[in-house]
């Protein structure tokens, strides 16, 4: 377990470092001013809610990805491990129970070093819990920061500023791909 707890950390630690040079990658959007349907105000919004949404639709794509699979990611795993745990643990606290009541001594050995090996598995279940709780939580903390103060500038997307309330979401395509069209009531 604690390998893949390793790799679970050095993985999302990639996913963060590698996520500005997306940018690398993509195309220069100097020559293809992207007029965005929504503020920056919608973004962070949109980024509060789950991590990603806010950068995908202010045309972020790879960053948006980024974000939102390193969270789902982390939150699949937690939700998984939790269970684990939970349903571990019912089984540890039982199989104490069977050990106050046996009365042989080579049986009680035998299950005193199965209760041994279940903890040792309860120990690295909660570790792995916690390690994708701070994940989890620490792609949450980037996605606002990035939001507030990396998010596209003006050149890059313009800002469409209203106090109108109603938002609409649909999917649609953007540049020849698919994407999220995030657009508000004028």
């Amino acid at each position: 377990m604690n390998i893949i707890k390793v790799l679970f950390i050095i993985g999302i630690s990639l996913t963060l470092l590698i996520n500005p040079v997306g940018k690398a990658f993509a195309q220069d959007e100097e020559f293809f001013i992207r007029e965005s349907l929504i503020s920056r105000r919608d973004a962070i919004v949109l980024s509060a809610i789950f991590p990603g949404l806010g950068q995908m639709t202010s045309g972020q794509t790879y960053k948006g990805m980024t974000f939102f699979l390193a969270e789902t990611v982390s939150l699949i795993i937690l939700l998984n491990t939790h269970e684990n745990y939970n349903t571990k643990q019912k089984v540890y606290k039982k199989d104490i129970g069977i050990l106050n009541n046996v009365h042989d001594y080579d049986d009680f050995i035998v299950q005193k070093n199965d209760l041994i090996d279940k903890n040792d598995e309860l120990d690295n279940l909660y570790s792995v819990r916690n390690a994708a709780l701070i994940a989890a939580g620490a792609v949450y903390a980037y996605n606002i920061i990035d939001s507030f103060f990396f998010s596209s500038s003006s050149t890059q997307s313009k800002r469409v500023e209203n106090d109108n309330k109603r938002i609409v979401i649909k999917s649609a395509i953007i540049d020849s791909k698919p994407g999220i069209l995030l657009s508000k009531s004028f």
